[in-house]
Order: structure tokens, then sequence, then C-alpha cells
């Protein structure tokens, strides 16, 4: 069984030097929605790989986001230990600051780890209700 009692001091990682593409928008501003279904991390503390679906969604203001960047950015978090939680923040700082839609949301639904499945979510910018 993983010893927790020190997982505060796990060491966490993200993807480096990250290269994303956007293209303009030229006034049209679709509501994108992507799903990356294969996304993996390693839990810091027992180094195992945590499994989840990524689902992105956002409104484009001046930039769109081109899709295949992003899902090689995705795909660099399979080796990198961190919180499922922080990685759904991380990730959606690094798409609102490079694009800088109207709104963005990043769900990631992780597979079951321990009896538990786990919904995380980052918001960015204000989403219409």
């Amino acid at each position: 069984m993983t010893d927790y009692s020190e997982a505060s001091e796990a060491k966490v990682e993200i993807p480096e030097e990250v290269s994303l593409i956007t293209f303009p928008a030229r006034g049209h501003k679709p509501l994108i929605e992507w799903v990356y279904p294969e996304f993996q991390s390693l839990c810091p503390v027992s180094e195992r790989h945590d499994q989840g679906v990524v689902t992105i969604r956002y409104k484009p203001k001046e930039r769109i986001l081109e899709a295949k960047s992003v899902r090689d950015y995705l795909m660099r978090w399979r080796n990198k230990r961190n919180w499922q939680e922080y990685i759904t923040e991380e990730i959606a700082e690094l798409l609102y600051k490079t694009c800088q839609p109207e709104w963005l949301t990043v769900t990631i639904t992780w597979s079951s780890r321990g009896g538990i499945v786990a919904h995380t979510t980052s918001q960015k910018g204000n989403r219409p209700s």
C-alpha cells in the first residue's frame, strides 16, 4: 500500500517548453468543444498512472487554438507527476493565456482510483449563464 503521509512534500511537474499554435478568428466565434479521451499523468506519490477524459470548451475572441498543438500538449502530461486538481488548473491557465477567449472551461473526468471517480473543473473568464 502506498504511504501518503508525506504527500504534501511530493514533487510535482508540468510540461516544459510548450508551443501552442493559434490562428485568427476573423470574426468567427463558434463554441468550441474538444474531448481528449486518452489523458494520462502520474500520481506524485505512487507514480502510478492517473487516466482521464479531458473536455475543453471555450468561446474564442480574437484567436482560435489549433487542435493538434493542444493534443500534443495534453500528451506531454503522460510522464509528469502532479495532483489531479493542479493539472486541471494548469491546463486551463495555459490555454486561456494563449488564446485569451471570452471564457474557457477545462474538465477532467478521472478514471476510478480507490473506488472514487473525480471530476475536476477549472473555469476562466466570464461564461454567460
